[in-house]
């Protein structure tokens, strides 16, 4: 149980210690805001705050500890959300300011779930406009700032769920929820130290995502863009125990969950890579991984060098599907209040023919089996290829070689197209004192196999 303080603690002993009536969640909500206060104004993590929400649900919480009421295995817990995702009475602007103004009725499918288990809502996280970038800024709130940032030196918080890595990353949140197309929850977790995974798409319920079909009051996914096929809700935390717990709660009752404590890890098959073969890796993060890699060894049945060629295709494949994409999920909205970066997206759009459309689609297909048989059954890789960047660079020497955020990306953005779940884990410090992390990589519906092997790494 705690002494009374609650910043830093994880979600599990903060939720045992509000059920025990220990600590109230009032007290957890007023700490909370107070750090918020505290620590907001310099990171620009939280762009709307719900404190008189929370500070409700806080109390309704308490008062069922006190009649003795089920509170659910997060209750009292504070959590933070993107602001590409719908939550019922709190603004959610999507980073734009054709969506400046908009508060949603219902919440998504995954904040509701999170409520339902006694999380309460804090506020809504920067994000770069409709997610469409790797680094956290927009037009509305502009940019976010790493907590971890050396005096002096600001760094960016990666993106495109930056906000949210920032947020938890420096205490005014304990666990959040960011969403995933190209790296978004992975990406920042590596640039702050934190814990998160990509899921397989579908085990979470994906509506509630902006851009996406509004009907109803809701926010609905596209199944028939690439954006809707990829993209996915993932929980981000400062601990593995937290982002497992969180993702347990939001899985889809339809799918089982497997405990990772219950894998038997000595029977995993292991490959490792440097990088995803396409684009240099910093010389700190190809060390990281492959000694992460090795430190499994004694854990499982087999680690070995990943030797395939489906790596090498796959975030090629990313690239040329995503200039197929049509992008009506954004052009619903007004194209006069869109950002440069937008607008640049939306001309970028080349007309592309049903037949080749479909090709791209059956070569997805072949390049996931063929990385099925390649990868055994994790599969360990870097995020990216570069640590976390000065805040407003866009462009990043590797190696003598010049990468946009996107081409640094290839490592998560390979595995996004081909469907994989991905958990990332700080595994190492940099000379410059910055985090690095890795992914730890399932078959499809496995995520408790890289849990598992995330947790072996200690």
């Amino acid at each position: 149980m705690l002494d009374g303080h609650s910043i830093g603690s994880d979600a599990r002993t903060l939720a045992a210690s509000v059920r025990s009536g220990s600590l109230s969640a009032r007290e957890v909500i007023e700490q909370h805001l107070d750090h918020i206060a505290r620590n907001n104004a310099d990171l620009n993590a939280i762009v709307t705050l719900a404190a008189e929400s929370a500070r409700r649900e806080a109390d309704e919480i308490d008062a069922r500890v006190v009649r003795g009421e089920p509170v659910g295995a997060l209750a009292g817990v504070p959590f933070t959300v993107k602001d590409l995702i719908a939550t019922a009475g709190v603004r959610t602007t999507a980073g734009s300011f054709a969506l400046a103004n908009n508060v949603p009725r219902i919440d998504a499918p995954a904040v509701a779930r999170m409520r339902a288990e006694g999380a309460v809502l804090m506020g809504k996280t920067n994000t770069p406009e409709f997610g469409a970038s790797g680094l956290t800024h927009n037009d509305i709130f502009g940019y976010t700032v790493n907590p971890l940032s050396p005096a002096g030196t600001p760094l960016s918080p990666g993106g495109s769920s930056g906000g949210e890595a920032a947020a938890i990353a420096s205490g005014m949140s304990v666990v959040g929820l960011g969403t995933d197309f190209g790296g978004s929850v992975r990406w920042p977790a590596h640039c702050t130290g934190l814990f998160s995974i990509r899921p397989t798409p579908g085990r979470i319920d994906p509506d509630g995502q902006y851009p996406g079909v509004v009907s109803d009051h809701r926010v609905l996914t596209n199944p028939a863009t690439m954006h809707g096929a990829v993209q996915t809700v993932g929980p981000m935390a400062r601990t593995l125990d937290d982002v497992s717990v969180v993702l347990k709660v939001l899985s889809s009752p339809q799918y089982r969950w497997i405990e990772p404590a219950e894998v038997n890890t000595r029977g995993l098959d292991i490959r490792w890579a440097a990088e995803e073969g396409t684009v240099p890796v910093d010389a700190e993060i190809r060390a990281a991984t492959e000694a992460a890699a090795l430190r499994t060894a004694s854990s499982v049945r087999s680690v070995t060098p990943y030797k395939g060629t489906a790596l090498r295709e796959a975030n090629d494949l990313f690239t040329r599907m995503r200039a197929c994409e049509t992008q009506t999920d954004i052009e619903q909205y007004s194209p006069a209040e869109f950002s440069d970066n937008i607008t640049a997206i939306l001309g970028a759009v080349r007309p592309t023919s049903a037949t080749d459309v479909e090709a791209l689609w059956a070569h997805r297909a072949e390049l996931q089996h063929r990385l099925l048989t390649e990868m055994g059954d994790v599969l360990i890789l870097p995020v990216a290829s570069i640590l976390a960047p000065p805040l407003g660079q866009t462009s990043f020497d590797v190696d003598g070689t010049t990468l946009s955020w996107s081409q640094a990306l290839a490592s998560s953005r390979a595995i996004s197209i081909l469907g994989l779940p991905s958990v990332v884990v700080p595994v190492a410090t940099s000379e410059s004192s910055l985090p690095i992390g890795i992914q730890i990589i399932a078959r499809p519906w496995h995520e408790h196999h890289a849990l598992a092997v995330a947790a072996a790494l200690g």
